[in-house]
């Protein structure tokens, strides 16, 4: 798992989230748009992401005692990160089959 960062937007390469910097010059994940983070709460907040995104790690307790000092650096309880980014891909996988059904 690798996190990527250029001027403006942060990125992994093993999930689609990103976070961009705003004009406030604080980041904002695309999985939680509402908090303006520091850099490291968005690399934390990219991190938790790919952690809760692996399905390797489900049982692995070092991962998700990880996933919760992640979610408690960006100021959430990790059952709140599970939750927004659980919804965030049944949307991606909602639009994917509006699409789908369009092209039958």
């Amino acid at each position: 798992m690798a996190i990527y960062r250029t001027d403006r937007i942060m990125g992994s390469d093993k999930t689609p989230e990103q976070a961009v910097l705003g004009g406030d010059g604080r980041w904002r994940l695309t999985w939680l748009p509402e908090f303006g983070l520091t850099t490291d709460q968005a690399v934390s907040g990219l991190r938790l992401d790919e952690i809760l995104s692996d399905p390797d790690l489900v049982y692995d307790r070092m991962a998700l005692a990880e996933a919760t000092t992640c979610a408690d650096r960006i100021g959430i309880i990790l059952e709140l990160a599970m939750v927004r980014l659980w919804k965030r891909l049944n949307s991606a996988i909602a639009l994917c089959g509006l699409f789908l059904a369009r092209l039958a």
